[in-house]
C-alpha cells in the first residue's frame, strides 16, 4: 500500500482546488500541483540515494513528506537546522524553475511555499487513496475477542476506518474519544472514560478528524461522517460550524510527526497509550512495520517496566525479516527480550486468526 501510495502520489495527474486542496484529475497534473509534483519527484532523486546507503531501500511517500517538512519549517524558523543548510540550498537552486514566478503569498519565500504545497499534495494523496477502502477484510477475529474479554484497548497507526467498521458490523460497544454528539459532528470529549468493552485510540490520526469553532467559542476536533462535506457541517441548532482547518488531521513523515507525539491534541492520545499499557502485561502486535522510533521507544520502555511484560507479534514471513527490523536489531534486543521470554511470534496474520490463536496471550 505505501508503494501505490507512493507511485500514485508522484505519477498520477492532481489537480488543485484552492487553499492547497488537491484531489485526482485523471489527466495529467496542472498548476500548483504540477510545481508540487515536481518538486516531490526532483526531492526523490536526493533523498534515495541516502536511503540506499543506510537501508537498502528506496524512499516512499513518508520519507518525501519529510524531507519536504525539514524544509519548510527551516525556512520559517520554526525549527532551525544548520546541517540542513547546504542540501536545502542545492535543492533550492534545483527547484528555481518551479517558483521562481510565483508569489510567496505570506511565505518567507516562494521557495518554501513550494516545499509546503509539496507536503499538502501528499496529505491529501493519502486522504484521496485511503478513503474509499470502506470494507474490513480479516479483521473479524476483533469482534471475536470483544465478546471473550472484559476490556480491549486497541491502538492502531493507520488513518482510514476499518477498525471502526468493522466493530461496528458486529455490534461491538466501543469508544474511541469522540462521544459528544454536536449536530452533525462528535466531538473530542475524553469518552475512553466510558464504560465500554473496547477502547480505539488512533495514534496517527483519522481521515475524519476536524478542527472545528463551536457555539460559545470552544475549539475543538470532531469526527465528521464519512461522505459528508465537513465544511457544510451544521451544530445541534441548524448552524454552519466554522471549519478552521481544511485538511484532516492525521500524521505523516517518518520523522517529523514524532515531534507531536508529546503535545497537543495528538498528545492526548500517547499519553493515554502510556497509561493503559501500564495496565496491561500483553501487548498484541499485528501489522507495525517497527520503523516509528517514537511508538518504538514506548514500547521499549512498557517491556522493560514489569518483568512479565511482553509483546506478542502476528508476523507470517520469515522470522530473519523480523528480527532483522532496525528496533529488533539494535542493540542485539531480540535476543535479549526473547531470552527474558518477553517475545512470542504466532506465525499468522491477524486475517488467518481465530479466536483461539489469541486466547492464550489474554491478560486475566
Amino acid at each position: 500500500m505505501v508503494g501505490d501510495i507512493s507511485h500514485a502520489i508522484l505519477n498520477q495527474g492532481w489537480r488543485d482546488e484552492g487553499e492547497f486542496r488537491f484531489s485526482p484529475s485523471g489527466v495529467e497534473s496542472t498548476g500548483t500541483a504540477k510545481c508540487a509534483q515536481e518538486f516531490l519527484r526532483l526531492l526523490k532523486g536526493y533523498v534515495d540515494p541516502h536511503l540506499q546507503h543506510r537501508e537498502k531501500r528506496d524512499g516512499h511517500y513518508e520519507d518525501f513528506y519529510a524531507a519536504a517538512t525539514q524544509i519548510v519549517q527551516d525556512e520559517i524558523c520554526e525549527i532551525v537546522d544548520p546541517m540542513l543548510r547546504d542540501s536545502a540550498a542545492t535543492i533550492q537552486a534545483a527547484s528555481r524553475p518551479l517558483y521562481e514566478d510565483q508569489d510567496a503569498n505570506g511565505y518567507p519565500n516562494a521557495f518554501a511555499k513550494l516545499a509546503h504545497s509539496a507536503t499538502l499534495l501528499i496529505h491529501w494523496g493519502v486522504y484521496h487513496l485511503l478513503y474509499p477502502v470502506t470494507k474490513p477484510i480479516g479483521l473479524g477475529v476483533l469482534n471475536a475477542a470483544a465478546n471473550a474479554v472484559e476490556q480491549m484497548e486497541v491502538f492502531t497507526v493507520n488513518h482510514d476506518v476499518l477498525v471502526e467498521r468493522q466493530l461496528q458490523q458486529g455490534g461491538i460497544p466501543f469508544t474511541d474519544g469522540f462521544s459528544d454528539r454536536v449536530g452533525d459532528v462528535l466531538r473530542f470529549n475524553w469518552s475512553w472514560k466510558e464504560d465500554t468493552t473496547v477502547r480505539l485510540y488512533k495514534l496517527h490520526g483519522s481521515l475524519d478528524w476536524y478542527r472545528f469553532g463551536f457555539p460559545g467559542g470552544i475549539v475543538q476536533f470532531a469526527k465528521v461522517p464519512m461522505g459528508c462535506d465537513p465544511s457544510t457541517c451544521k451544530d445541534g441548532e441548524g448552524e454552519e460550524l466554522a471549519l478552521l482547518n481544511q485538511t484532516p488531521l492525521f500524521l505523516t513523515g517518518t520523522t517529523g510527526k514524532e515531534r507531536l507525539y508529546g503535545v497537543g491534541f495528538v498528545g492526548e492520545f500517547f499519553i493515554q497509550f502510556h497509561s493503559r499499557l501500564a495496565d496491561y502485561h500483553t501487548l498484541i502486535c499485528c501489522g507495525y512495520g517497527w520503523a516509528d522510533k517514537g511508538i518504538n521507544n514506548r514500547v521499549n520502555q512498557w517491556l522493560l517496566n514489569a518483568p512479565e511484560n511482553r509483546i506478542v507479534i502476528l508476523h507470517n514471513n520469515a522470522l530473519d525479516e523480523l528480527k532483522h527490523k532496525q528496533f529488533w536489531s539494535k542493540r542485539d534486543r531480540w535476543t535479549q527480550f526473547q531470552q527474558a521470554g518477553k517475545i512470542v511470534v504466532v506465525p499468522k496474520w491477524l486475517s488467518d486468526c481465530a479466536l483461539n490463536d489469541l486466547e492464550p496471550f489474554f491478560d486475566n
